[in-house]
């Protein structure tokens, strides 16, 4: 498939390595955090026969309003700590890296949050520990149907390493793909639903079920309607 052709494996690895970096840093906010987009098909649905590319960027959803600024360190003092810088866009962190193939790789970690609660709808981000979290249309979801998982990966610095994430489950990554590809219509979208629904364990049944307490809320109307 095309879509798999384009993401070359040393460069996901080196991505994932990175995920799993961002999380380490970010431990004490972990109850708060979880991964969204390209990566959610990759590590919670894999079908060995079939693996999924990956991602090369990470995306991840902020609990805004469990996050208190009364902590030792902030987010962003945490990611700033480790060469992280900020980007043109406010809730965009790059960081320079190398992947095993000494080919330079640029880190993007986009920080989002829902849009309900925080800041008025006149405004397009959410206020984090002075970062300002993207408002995604959909991720309000997201903690209402995380799954946690352990990840074991090589860390940027060679070691192996083991962190426990919070990981979008199919109804808010699917409806929150509906929503992206109905304004972008990337064809890496596109890959990714039909990875999860083709791969869901217990086969489209299962899947059904999943969707059962939420056939009458709108956001999840609305973004399964834009698939």
């Amino acid at each position: 498939m095309a879509v798999r052709d384009d993401y070359d494996k040393n460069s996901v690895d080196c991505c994932l390595s990175y995920l799993v970096e961002v999380f380490t840093i970010l431990g004490q906010f972990r109850k708060h955090i979880a991964i969204v987009g390209g990566w959610v098909p990759f590590l919670l649905f894999n079908n060995p026969e079939d693996q999924h590319c990956g991602s090369m960027e990470i995306d991840i959803v902020l609990e805004f309003d469990a996050i208190t600024q009364e902590t030792y360190d902030t987010i962003l003092t945490l990611l700033q700590k480790n060469s992280f810088v900020q980007g043109t866009q406010p809730y965009v962190f790059l960081k320079q890296a190398t992947t095993e193939a000494r080919i330079p790789f640029q880190v993007e970690v986009d920080l989002l949050a829902g849009e309900y609660g925080g800041t008025s709808t006149g405004h397009r981000h959410q206020d984090v520990q002075g970062i300002k979290a993207r408002k995604v249309r959909g991720a309000d979801l997201v903690f209402k149907e995380a799954v946690v998982k352990t990840l074991t990966s090589r860390m940027p610095g060679g070691g192996i390493n083991e962190v426990e994430v919070k990981i979008a489950g199919a109804v808010p990554f699917l409806v929150m793909k509906g929503m992206a590809l109905w304004t972008r219509k990337e064809l890496k979208d596109a890959y990714d639903i039909f990875y999860v629904v083709n791969n869901y364990t217990g086969g489209i049944n299962a899947l059904v079920k999943a969707f059962e307490p939420y056939k009458e809320h709108g956001l999840v109307i609305e973004g399964l309607g834009k698939i």
